[in-house]
């Protein structure tokens, strides 16, 4: 099984190591580390990869697919935060980090699309992270790349109309629009799905 893990990192480690900024030998020095420590993961669009309200023990690398992220406001309204695609991890650190203390994530991650990921062990992770500086290395990268998705997502969002917003958002995240339900995309954008019908058909 970790072959087919190795096997499936090779095919996104071009895209990867450009977008964390960083050399292919430290990614497949990871991924040759990671490898013992994952297990293989299927589910169809609507699957709740991580559940908002449960201690996070574990995060998902997505090998295809593209999984939601999201927080429940105090109003009860589904909120949505971002999308992970082929390439990338679900799981937020404040979650992750707040489960080893055995508290409850804040926030959701559910397929969005049939999903086909890797469930990694967040605390053996960890211990690795302790003990090879190069794991440490790796994780800060993925921190400063959230960071840049975060302020993306930021500016998206800073825009003052529904127009402007869908088309920040198809400028930061090229094709990933048609792979979207309407549904989740409308409230990515904080508009209604009605709304958002009326958008997309717009010239």
């Amino acid at each position: 099984m970790p072959e087919a893990y190795q096997f499936q990192r090779e095919q996104h480690r071009a895209t990867t190591v450009s977008r964390l900024g960083i050399g292919t030998d430290l990614y497949d020095r990871y991924t040759a580390l990671s490898a013992p420590y994952v297990s293989p993961v299927r589910v169809r669009k609507g699957t709740i990869l991580q559940e908002a309200g449960v201690r996070a023990t574990h995060y998902y690398w997505i090998a295809s697919g593209v999984a939601r992220r999201g927080h429940i406001s105090v109003a009860g309204e589904d909120l949505t935060l971002g999308f992970i695609t082929e390439g990338e991890n679900t799981g937020s650190h404040t979650d992750m980090m707040g489960g080893l203390q055995g508290e409850p994530a804040r926030e959701f991650f559910v397929a969005e699309t049939a999903v086909e990921a890797w469930r990694i062990d967040w605390a053996a992770m960890q211990r690795h992270k302790a003990e090879h500086g190069f794991v440490h290395e790796y994780y800060l990268k993925i921190i400063e790349c959230s960071i840049r998705r975060y302020a993306a997502n930021l500016q998206i969002r800073s825009h003052t109309s529904a127009e402007a917003r869908l088309e920040a958002f198809r400028s930061q995240f090229p094709g990933l629009e048609q792979r979207l339900t309407q549904r989740a995309l409308a409230s990515y954008l904080g508009v209604t799905t009605q709304y958002m019908s009326r958008l997309r058909r717009a010239p």
